[in-house]
């Protein structure tokens, strides 16, 4: 079974959430202490195999427990109906406070509408009261990531450098978001 990559950034977190010294983990994963300490302090870019085998002993139940995206998601999950309008929309993410929510067909993810895709085309239109009137379908961006509950949080630091959430899925169904507000919840709770 392969372990996903850890972020390098993320190593000492993660090593002293879990309390381990340098030398303990550099015994689990089989490379010396010394890398360990100079990957932390970032003056040296690890290998891919130091690298697998740092997160492979993270990872595994021997260094300890690592969360997951399942233990950091929020549920239930909010989203829009394509066919809604966008003034909906708009009124859904100042209510509950989001800059972004999925967008469903039934109970399908088929895209995602952020509150600039929404600011975009009230800027970019004559009359933006008639914009606020457009289904959302007609304004839909690609859907977020999908990952499953087991995907180690430490990965998904990683993908936020590109994405604002993420979805987590179970069984083919949706059963939470992960979004940037919370792994840094979930770190502070920490």
């Amino acid at each position: 079974m392969s372990s996903a990559l850890i972020e390098p950034r993320q190593l000492k977190k993660i090593r002293v959430q879990l309390g381990y010294t340098q030398g303990r983990l550099a015994r689990e994963a089989g490379v010396s202490q010394s890398i360990v300490a100079k990957i932390e302090a970032g003056s040296v870019d690890p290998t891919y195999s130091t690298l697998a085998a740092i997160s492979k002993a993270l990872n595994s139940g021997s260094v300890g427990r690592v969360r997951k995206a399942g233990d950091v998601m929020s549920t239930p999950v909010v989203g829009v109906q394509e066919d809604a309008r966008l003034r909906e929309c708009a009124a859904l993410m100042k209510r509950k406070g989001f800059s972004q929510v999925p967008v469903f067909s039934g109970a399908r993810i088929v895209g995602t509408i952020t509150d600039s895709h929404i600011m975009d085309a009230l800027a970019a239109a004559p009359d933006p009261k008639k914009v606020l009137d457009d289904k959302v379908r007609d304004h839909i961006q690609p859907a977020f990531a999908v990952v499953g509950k087991d995907t180690p949080v430490d990965a998904l630091f990683s993908l936020f450098k590109y994405l604002p959430a993420v979805l987590v899925e179970s069984e083919e169904k949706v059963q939470g978001i992960v979004t940037k507000i919370d792994l840094m919840t979930a770190e502070a709770a920490e």
